[in-house]
């Protein structure tokens, strides 16, 4: 009914109303079968094929207009709600998502059962685990990183959301955007580092710090990073100039921004600790990821923690019955006019 000016955003308060407007046909059709007969002059009683006149060949209008206001009325009365999106009063949160593509990425043992040893539910954090062993093996920890990303991502309508991808040196691959679709294409276009290249290393101090450098002067009230590594830091290390991953959790906490780790892998609780003392700074968290199931499920319980601190509701319902009730008043009082004027119909 799209055509008709009417699409899925339209329902009725009181939609039982409208069997009502079954009685109309049936109404009708008593009117026309019981209505007053001519009268019978006896002059013309046997003059066959007198022509009718423009009023009789149109008396079957004013019932028929009083029926479309019958109708409009009661469709009036069943309340025609129409839902309409509301300006976003404040803006979603800026998030940046940080992606591990060191070369231990490539691991393909994510998509296989793994053992027990989730971390105590008493600690604050999440940590998952899954026992299947649907998964294709020949799956990489990236390619499941990127595939989880992209359904968070995809999730995310309102917000701007960025990535940066990070070996020894991170690298801004995607400023905070609304355009999500250019951004998941940028997610699946990233290539993994060789083993053993020269930048093959894991600078989680370095991305936080390239991450918040970007989110530090942008106006929204809330800022995130979602961090993503299978690893520990190997880049700050002893005399290195490197900024170590407690100095830019101290940074996030300064210029306001939250950071949200998870650690992949089945080693993921040992990493999990070290990103524990990072995210603790910032009000984050930290989530361990042992398979593929469970990295899908981190993704989505940040998703349900930022979603429940910056959740609107960008609908609201708004009546419509008001057109419908004028239209069939004036339709109605249109129809008795001309019954009493044009037709000259006695009731």
């Amino acid at each position: 009914m799209s055509w008709l000016g009417f699409d899925s955003s339209w329902s009725f308060s009181d939609p039982w109303l409208l069997w009502v407007a079954l009685l109309l046909p049936v109404a009708l059709l008593v009117r026309i079968i019981w209505r007053p007969k001519a009268r019978d002059f006896a002059m013309f009683r046997f003059v066959p094929h007198l022509p009718h006149s423009h009023r009789q060949h149109t008396r079957i209008l004013p019932p028929l207009v009083q029926s479309l206001a019958v109708l409009l009325m009661v469709v009036a009365l069943a309340r025609p709600q129409q839902q309409q999106r509301l300006p976003i009063e404040r803006e979603g949160i800026d998030l940046l998502l940080c992606l591990d593509l060191s070369s231990s990425m490539a691991a393909t043992d994510l998509g296989g059962a793994v053992g027990s040893g989730a971390g105590s539910p008493g600690d604050g954090d999440v940590s998952t685990q899954s026992n299947s062993n649907a998964v294709s093996q020949s799956n990489t920890r990236l390619d499941f990183a990127r595939q989880a990303a992209s359904s968070f991502i995809k999730v995310r309508a309102e917000d701007r959301l960025g990535l940066v991808s990070f070996a020894r040196d991170a690298r801004l691959v995607c400023p905070p955007t609304l355009d999500h679709r250019s951004l998941l294409t940028l997610l699946h276009d990233l290539e993994q580092v060789p083993e053993g290249r020269e930048d093959d290393a894991t600078g989680i101090g370095t991305a936080l710090a390239r991450a918040a450098v970007q989110l530090r002067d942008l106006p929204s009230a809330s800022k995130v990073i979602v961090l993503l590594t299978d690893g520990e830091e190997t880049v700050a290390t002893a005399g290195s100039a490197a900024i170590k991953p407690q100095e830019a959790a101290a940074l996030c906490r300064e210029w306001g921004v939250r950071v949200h780790a998870i650690a992949a892998g089945p080693d993921a609780d040992a990493t999990r600790a070290t990103l524990q003392a990072v995210t603790s700074v910032t009000g984050g968290r930290a989530f361990a990821a042992r398979d593929a199931t469970a990295l899908e499920q981190v993704y989505g319980a940040i998703d349900q923690l930022e979603r429940t601190r910056f959740q609107q509701l960008p609908w609201r319902q708004v009546d419509r019955f008001l057109p419908f009730l004028i239209a069939g008043l004036i339709l109605w009082f249109v129809a008795s006019w001309l019954n009493r004027w044009v037709w000259r119909v006695r009731s």
